[in-house]
């Protein structure tokens, strides 16, 4: 009995992860069907509703990161003055964690392993993820409670555990996302955090998530 216990749940969570891979696939492929014009138009949508936000204002240190794969572009918002900004790289001591390294406008950048445009940095450019203020998220999906699907990849998961095991405020996860992306409920599991806003082309304010922000 316990054998059979055991082997539906090991079904079920594999039909679950079946499941999400091909949504994910799915919006994958929806993504990818934007025009270059289409991304940065709506793109530019997003930037200008977060650059309203207070939790933007408000932010000092504020990571961005690369878009890849027709994902939204939050790179325009560092025209915004007196605010340090940071990208993500991949963590050289810690297996599928990201450091976050600041930039400007002499940074210089190589691929990594993932073809993504990572900056070159030294040790002095990289913040701590507890103080940062404010992190642009990819995705894929997200739900107004704030779940998030990735890539499926788990880096922004574990590098912000932290805020799972904590009381920790800081920093706040705005998912920066198309508004396909927002969909009406995604599955949570236990590791994933939460974001605290979500900005797409077609909302007026920041949707403030259920289950993300205080």
């Amino acid at each position: 009995m316990l054998a059979f216990f055991i082997a539906a749940s090991i079904v079920c969570s594999m039909n679950k992860e079946i499941k999400k891979n091909k949504r994910r696939k799915q919006l994958q492929q929806q993504r990818r069907l934007l025009s270059t014009l289409q991304q940065t138009l709506l793109s530019q949508k997003i930037c200008q509703q977060v650059s309203r936000a207070n939790c933007f204002k408000e932010a000092q240190h504020i990571a961005l990161y690369t878009p890849v794969k027709g994902e939204a572009n939050p790179l325009p918002l560092q025209d915004a003055s007196n605010k340090s900004f940071y990208l993500p790289v991949l963590s050289t001591e810690h297996k599928f964690h990201l450091n976050f390294v600041k930039i400007h406008k002499n940074t210089k950048y190589k691929n990594n392993i993932y073809a993504i445009p990572e900056p070159i940095y030294t040790p002095r450019d990289i913040i701590p993820a507890t103080q940062l203020d404010l992190v642009m998220m990819p995705l894929v999906a997200t739900d107004k409670e704030g779940h998030r699907m990735g890539m499926g990849g788990g880096y922004y998961d574990r590098s912000f555990a932290f805020k799972l095991n904590s009381d920790a405020n800081s920093p706040k996860l705005l998912g920066f996302a198309y508004h396909f992306q927002l969909v009406d409920q995604l599955i949570a599991e236990s590791w994933d955090v939460p974001l605290d806003y979500i900005a797409t082309d077609r909302t007026q304010d920041l949707i403030t998530c259920f289950d993300g922000a205080t």
